[in-house]
């Protein structure tokens, strides 16, 4: 809403043309559901660099989100850390994707946004909550890390590039944050083993919270995401919504009125999870591209390219080779 002020826009407005109270953005337990989010998004990326400005708090995630905080600044390892970061993310959101590689030299995570993916907006957020986490791991705090982003400089670029340790590259064809993989696997000195399990059970507890209290849409994509990740079922829209329907005991008119009561339909469920989905076999698997259209449930290679390209502005292959490439 800040940024939207600077951009000459009321806060009156700014709900207006998202739906977001002010009330909402600093309620510490709401959640913004997926319409909405989207809506801020476009906007944030249509007002333009301008209007946003670097987060002044290197830390600025985790006082926030404290039971994922306590959890990621006491691992054993950096590497545990960014596992348990990954793996509880969606404590904060799951509206995105972040891909993780590793090679002998060094470790990057790639950045794909969901709404307004060509922004670099909302990866330098998260880049900078990686960057705050991973310096926690480093006893001498001068971990140097490589930063490309899709999207235009922002206002003070080059404190951006004073925080990282290296000047950002803009405009890039993804975005990339790439750090020495030396740091992974060295203890931390003030690993606290007793409170480590506590921590964990905690988050785990928190998450379960939120899955149990969340809008229905969002136990209707885990289950469609379930579904598809079950390699002994061969899916496509039908079937997947039948699939759908039986697990949750209900009717297809019923699932889609549930659905429409919160702005949603299940082809945009589907086309999200499948997207995600999508990201993680390419990056993350040696799957052929048939076989990755079959697992998805595509009738062709060809309608899983078409829809990939369009979801990502990338073929599929090129996708693959980038992420492998680095």
């Amino acid at each position: 809403m800040d940024a939207a002020e600077r951009a000459g826009m009321s806060p009156q407005l700014f709900t207006t043309r998202t739906g977001i109270s002010a009330q909402e953005l600093v309620d510490k337990n709401g959640r913004i559901d997926a319409a909405r989010h989207r809506r801020v998004v476009e906007l944030m990326a249509h007002v333009g660099a301008s209007s946003r400005v670097m987060p002044d708090r290197p830390h600025m995630l985790f006082p926030d989100f404290p039971v994922l905080g306590n959890l990621c600044l006491n691992a054993r390892t950096l590497r545990e850390a960014l596992e348990s970061y990954q793996t509880f993310r969606p404590l904060i959101g799951e509206f995105d994707f972040l891909g993780y590689r590793e090679t002998p030299e060094h470790a990057q995570f790639e950045y794909i946004a969901e709404f307004a993916p060509a922004s670099g907006f909302q990866a330098l957020s998260n880049f900078q909550v990686l960057a705050s986490l991973i310096r926690a791991y480093d006893g001498l705090d001068q971990t140097a890390f490589r930063v490309s982003l899709m999207g235009p400089a922002l206002p003070g670029a080059n404190d951006i590039g004073e925080y990282f340790g290296a000047a950002v590259r803009y405009h890039a064809d993804a975005n990339r944050l790439q750090f020495t993989s030396a740091l992974l696997d060295a203890p931390l000195v003030h690993y606290n083993a007793t409170l480590a399990p506590f921590l964990r059970q905690q988050a785990q507890h928190e998450l379960l919270r939120i899955q149990r209290g969340h809008r229905f849409s969002c136990s209707v994509e885990h289950l469609i995401s379930e579904i598809i990740r079950d390699p002994g079922d061969e899916i496509d829209s039908s079937s997947l919504l039948a699939q759908t329907c039986k697990h949750l005991n209900t009717s297809r008119w019923t699932l889609h009125r549930r659905l429409q009561s919160e702005g949603l339909h299940f082809t945009e469920l589907e086309s999200r999870v499948r997207s995600k989905e999508a990201c993680r076999l390419l990056g993350e698997t040696a799957l052929s591209l048939g076989q990755i259209s079959e697992q998805l449930g595509f009738s062709s290679q060809s309608a899983f390219t078409r829809f990939f390209r369009t979801r990502h502005d990338v073929a599929p292959l090129a996708f693959r080779q980038r992420a492998k490439l680095g």
